[in-house]
């Protein structure tokens, strides 16, 4: 009798979480560069879009090395659906990632996230060259199953569904 009083308290428990886990919302919608983006050059430009106002609160752009480059990005005491900046430097080739911590008030929580790229070297993307003939698709072009990370990372693994 007692394990099943253990059994049924775990179960209640279990969904309990699994239901607070669901109501929280991830305000990140779409990046320009994309969530792990491999660029021939570095960005004019970077794009941050979420799928609510937010009250964003700090932007960094990181290199592998731990440097924080320094961007034009200015803070704004207004809520902001999308925010452009641009590096105050030329980036040279190598791995990068954009730091973005936000306040929600609607939901009154916090959020944030790490959108990594990589700007490739001239020799890597020559080296690297794949010809493919004019009637076949390149293998990267599988469309997008979701937007908006979390749910690229859940849903990478389905494939599309087909009409046929």
């Amino acid at each position: 009798m007692k394990s099943m009083t253990t059994f049924g308290v775990t179960i209640v428990l279990a969904l309990q979480l699994g239901a607070t886990g669901a109501a929280a919302q991830c305000a990140f919608d779409q990046s320009e560069p994309d969530y792990n983006a491999v660029l021939d050059r570095a960005p004019t430009q970077m794009t941050i879009r979420f799928l609510l106002g937010i009250e964003l609160q700090n932007v960094r752009l990181v290199g592998e090395d731990g440097k924080v480059w320094a961007t034009n990005w200015t803070p704004s005491k207004e809520d902001v659906f999308s925010v452009e900046f641009r590096a105050q430097e030329m980036l040279p080739p190598g791995k990068y990632q954009i730091e973005w911590t936000a306040y929600i008030r609607h939901h009154y929580h916090g959020d944030g996230g790490v959108i990594p790229f990589t700007i490739t070297a001239p020799e890597a993307r020559d080296s690297n060259a794949v010809v493919t003939p004019a009637a076949a698709p390149p293998a990267t072009a599988a469309p997008r199953t979701a937007t908006g990370w979390p749910y690229r990372a859940l849903r990478a693994g389905s494939a599309p569904q087909t009409d046929r």
